[in-house]
């Protein structure tokens, strides 16, 4: 016996047989049994507060942790000693701590908004028979074995066995992604329950006619559910830079924490006092430790985002900006991010296969077509089956006519599931003809004649028709949609409203009708561009495997040296996930009639291959592919939005050649974070050596911790932000993608911003400092105090010190072999800006009374500060120097 699983294959009867149903429909009590039974008819979310524990997760991470600790620190510290403004770094630390914190927590709650989409798209009420009697209910009380009824511009609230049928024709693109309306039917199926055509589907909508249908699946049940089960359940994972910067974090954190705490036992045991020891290692803590590098990243991926919107990528999550120059597969969709998700009629052919140029014979085939149409007149425009709109209104185009042509259509046959062809019935002055539109297997039997290419009537021999056979394979190859037109005129004993199956004879072969989806022009560029990338693009689509692989041949996405294999839903089912994997790692491939489980399956198979993938999708049907990948693209015009919730891009244009600008974009901003990462490791030498020389030898401290934090937290980050900001690279988009594992703190990057730029600062502003104390009467070995004047000038040139090498240093960083200086400064308005911050910054310590009491650094003596002057064009001169020695 078959299940509900199979109610597809069902007759009618057998139908309300096994859902213990009958067409008066429930009674209550039956109705309240199966509420008991199964539930209501909604789409479950997440359990409650899930807010509240992604909050907490966030507070509790490493990096917020460090930061917490060490403000308590502080504090302790302050208790201890006041004085030293440890309570301002208290506050300062924790300060950044909550606003990280925060920020990952709004980042990742987003991610949980598709949820409540996808509960808004069922719709709130049905009408359904109970008792014998029609009710509008609320669509949460359906339940198994309710009869309902459909009419046009419904939303279909359950998944529900057709029984009855008046020329009903639904939209299942949320559902499938097919893009093509699918006339229903109350015969049995034997194809897969997507497939069926005697099947309504939740989400779904009514285009055209009527319909009874018996529901058999609820709530989570229907396949619309079973989406939302998907996408309720997959946890998208990090992105390559959130991977990359808890790295960086945990390994800075870890060597300041361990420097901090060796130094700390050190003083313990030299016999210095608690506080001293304390300050010291928050001092070293502080000092490597880059508390202004998250936020800095942020507003530059941020900033980044902005730029990216200008292009029509709009940015939810921001760490998506990274991860799509990272990728290296991009999965898309075909109808509206290839094409233009238009239906148009491209091209008209003869019988033999011949485009049709001749502007009257265009006109006669589309005249004899719109009979075979129906459509409806709605405020001015066309309304009905896509392609009978698209056909009315290249009529009108033409004619100007066709809203007084339709009415001398006496007669519609509504196009048919099983025959696959409509047909329509013209009386004009001194002319009545009969005209059939449809598959051309499905006309073929009744042709006797066609039209040749002078437009002479002859008999159809068979080579002639297997001629014409040949034709529509040629034309289908080509990713045309193959619309056979046929008629003839009627006799005067037949009457006009006869039974179609007695006008279906005699027919005359017209000729052939090409609609198709056109492709976006700017995609073959943009796919050529992904090829010199280095990037992959796989198609996946609901559509048909032959239009599949054509739109792949137009888009450029086949490749030219192997035949491209072409995988069905079907053939995907029977595959295991590793089987997939192996296939994709054999070469291209395109993907049709797929299944939104089967698009997750692809995606999961890419994933295992150790690589970055995108997907895009416009589609309820898409959104479990979407979270699942690296990065999920949803398009902003024509997607749903449970597809744009799930995404972390939207493409406002829903164009593919938008996602190659998004990926040069991303591949820039990561190339530039690594310049700011080098920028801002590198102060934080010249801010931890004098702590160690501080705790190793009877010197006074060079810098003190409020002044480290004044440049991690004040004077690197406008600079840091600008260097992000720097354009791309010319060649960007001619490189392979970065792997996976490829680290952003690598060794090169440690070693130059450490042992090179880092300890150059360091020895420079150290010599400053010394050198002012000694020039000042001071002696190696003799004490100063905090208060002392000379103290506080000396601290206040290293802390100039290190600012004004820092403007020689952001300039330097903008080119791995160049000065810097041949990029133009111009070109970047935000560099300049910080350059004049630091300006000012390095000013106000020297010279602005207001500044020198909170920083507690003093006046100093003309000429020192030219000698910090200096500083800038000897830094800079040597690291030019080294470049060019390298090159």
């Amino acid at each position: 016996m078959k299940s509900i699983n199979q109610i597809q294959h069902l007759r009618s009867d057998e139908v309300y047989e096994i859902l213990n149903s009958r067409p008066q429909g429930l009674t209550e009590s039956e109705i309240q049994e199966r509420v008991r039974e199964v539930g209501f008819n909604s789409i479950e979310g997440r359990q409650r507060f899930v807010w509240a524990r992604i909050l907490f997760r966030q507070f509790v991470n490493f990096f917020s942790i460090l930061l917490d600790i060490s403000a308590l620190l502080c504090y302790v510290a302050n208790q201890i000693q006041p004085g030293q403004s440890m309570d301002i770094l208290g506050w300062a630390l924790f300060g950044v701590s909550v606003l990280n914190s925060l920020f990952s927590f709004v980042q990742e709650f987003r991610a949980e908004k598709a949820m409540e989409m996808l509960e808004k798209f069922l719709p709130p009420a049905a009408l359904v028979v109970r008792d014998g009697q029609e009710k509008r209910i609320t669509a949460r009380e359906l339940v198994p074995g309710d009869v309902i009824l459909v009419r046009e511009g419904d939303r279909i609230s359950a998944d529900a066995r057709l029984i009855e049928t008046g020329d009903l024709l639904v939209n299942n693109a949320p559902l499938t992604g097919e893009s093509r309306p699918v006339s229903l039917t109350t015969e049995p199926s034997e194809t897969s329950m997507l497939e069926s055509q005697n099947i309504l589907f939740a989400g779904c909508t009514v285009m055209r006619g009527s319909g009874r249908a018996v529901i058999f699946a609820t709530g989570m049940r229907t396949e619309f559910g079973k989406i939302a089960s998907l996408s309720r359940d997959i946890h998208r994972a990090p992105s390559p830079l959130e991977k990359e910067t808890t790295r960086m974090v945990r390994i800075l954190t870890i060597i300041a924490s361990a420097m901090g705490m060796v130094f700390f036992l050190y003083g313990t045991f030299s016999g210095r006092p608690l506080w001293v020891n304390v300050v010291f290692m928050m001092g070293i803590i502080v000092a490597n430790v880059p508390e202004g590098m998250l936020p800095t990243l942020t507003l530059s991926l941020a900033m980044a985002s902005l730029r990216m919107a200008k292009k029509n990528v709009l940015v939810k999550s921001l760490n998506a900006v990274e991860a799509l120059g990272s990728v290296h597969v991009i999965c898309t969709d075909k109808t509206g991010t290839l094409t233009m998700n238009r239906l148009s009629i491209s091209r008209i052919a003869d019988p033999y296969g011949g485009f049709i140029e001749d502007d009257a014979k265009k006109k006669t085939m589309i005249r004899d077509a719109f009979i075979a149409s129906e459509i409806r007149m709605q405020n001015g425009i066309f309304s009905g089956d896509p392609l009978d709109v698209c056909i009315a209104q290249m009529y009108e185009d033409r004619t100007g006519g066709a809203v007084i042509f339709e009415e001398k259509i006496t007669r519609h046959y509504a196009f048919d599931v099983q025959r696959r062809r409509s047909a329509g019935v013209y009386q004009g002055e001194g002319e009545r003809n009969f005209v059939v539109k449809g598959a051309f297997e499905s006309v073929r039997v009744f042709v006797d004649r066609l039209e040749n290419q002078e437009g002479e009537i002859v008999a159809a021999t068979e080579n002639m028709l297997e001629e014409a056979d040949a034709a529509v394979r040629k034309l289908a190859s080509m990713g045309y949609r193959i619309i056979a037109v046929a008629g003839r005129s009627l006799e005067e004993n037949e009457m006009a409203d006869s039974p179609v199956e007695k006008l279906e004879r005699n027919l005359i072969l017209r000729g052939f009708l090409c609609s198709e989806d056109p492709l976006r022009p700017e995609v073959p560029d943009a796919v050529r561009k992904c090829r010199s990338a280095g990037i992959r693009v796989i198609l996946i689509t609901g559509d048909h495997p032959d239009t599949a692989r054509a739109v792949a041949g137009q888009a450029g996405i086949l490749e030219s040296d192997r035949e491209t294999p072409v995988y069905t839903g079907r053939e995907l089912e029977q595959m295991k996930e590793n089987e997939i994997s192996e296939k994709l790692r054999e070469g291209q491939a395109i993907f049709a009639r797929t299944t939104p489980e089967q698009k997750m399956k692809i995606v999961m198979a890419l994933k295992s291959l150790d690589i970055v993938v995108a997907m895009t999708g416009d589609g309820v049907n898409d959104a479990p592919a979407l979270k699942a990948a690296d990065v999920g693209i949803a398009m902003g015009r024509e997607g749903t939005d449970v597809a744009r919730e799930s995404a972390q891009i939207i493409l406002l244009d829903d164009n593919f050649a938008s996602i190659v600008s998004g990926i040069e974009e991303g591949r820039t901003i990561y190339e530039n974070i690594k310049k700011f990462i080098s920028y801002v490791l590198s102060s934080n030498v010249p801010e931890m050596l004098p702590y160690l020389l501080y705790i190793l030898f009877p010197v006074p401290l060079a810098l003190t911790i409020i002044q480290i934090l004044s440049i991690d937290l004040g004077s690197d980050m406008l600079p840091a932000i600008a260097l992000g900001r720097e354009k791309p690279d010319p060649e960007i988009m001619s490189r392979k993608p970065r792997k996976k594992e490829e680290s952003l703190l690598s060794a090169s990057l440690l070693i130059r911003s450490y042992l090179y730029l880092g300890l150059m600062q360091g020895v420079l502003s150290l010599f400053v400092f010394f050198s002012f104390l000694a020039f000042s009467g001071w002696h190696f070995g003799m004490q100063l105090a905090d208060s002392d004047p000379l103290y506080r000038s000396a601290t206040g040139l290293t802390l100039a010190s290190v600012i004004l090498m820092q403007i020689a240093n952001v300039i330097g960083r903008r080119y791995l072999t160049g000065s810097g200086l041949d990029m133009g400064l111009l070109k970047n308005y935000l560099m300049l800006g910080g350059i004049a911050v630091e300006i000012a910054f390095a000013a106000s310590i020297l010279f602005y009374p207001p500044m020198q009491k909170v920083l507690l650094t003093g006046p100093v003596p003309v000429v020192w500060c030219l000698v910090v002057v200096a500083l800038i064009p000897i830094f800079f001169s040597i690291d030019y120097f080294v470049k060019i020695s390298r090159s």
